[in-house]
């Protein structure tokens, strides 16, 4: 065997390895509006830990507070509810994030979960994130929500049954509102 050879079947096995461990998130589809108002649609969602759920009967309680952004510069919102919250300590609520993505094709919705996976080393952390690669306009008009410029936090039951709705930064009234939902 000569050494060209060599060199290109170790680069077709490198290159087949690769494609082989490709995990490309699918695209949600959306319904044109919800047949019962406040109401989680049924979709199939794969998290950073590559493990696909059924929403809304998958979610990990029987209550789940959904932490969702639109944009990279909203996450600090995101992690300044956790903490206000206490969500990653024992004891805490069940919850989920959703970032919200216009789909960007195959290659770059594939790029995107891996930038996140190594922004997220807590593998806990990353069974808990759910992207969504769904248009934004369609998602927030379904959802009756306000826009895209600001994070916003439902709690929605596993019937999808969406309890409680809040928006922006974090206030303590909002916060005792989404509370007495997870109750």
């Amino acid at each position: 065997m000569t050494k060209k050879t060599l060199i290109a079947l170790l680069v077709c096995g490198m290159l087949g390895v690769l494609l082989v461990d490709w995990k490309i998130p699918q695209v949600v589809a959306l319904p044109e509006k919800s047949a019962v108002p406040d109401q989680f649609p049924a979709m199939q969602v794969k998290n950073l830990a590559d493990e696909t759920k059924a929403f809304p009967k998958d979610f990990p309680g029987e209550k789940t507070l959904l932490l969702i952004a639109f944009e990279r510069e909203q996450q600090d919102q995101l992690d300044d509810w956790s903490a206000r919250l206490s969500l990653r300590t024992p004891g805490a609520p069940e919850w989920l994030e959703l970032p919200v993505i216009d789909d960007p094709g195959a290659f770059m919705r594939w790029f995107v979960d891996v930038g996140m996976k190594g922004g997220i080393e807590d593998p806990l952390v990353r069974r808990r994130v759910f992207t969504l690669y769904t248009p934004r306009q369609d998602f927030i008009r379904l959802f009756g929500l306000p826009g895209t410029t600001q994070v916003h936090l439902l709690v929605a039951d596993r019937s999808g049954r969406i309890l409680c709705k809040v928006s922006g930064e974090w206030s303590e009234e909002k916060e005792k509102s989404l509370k007495s939902a997870l109750r």
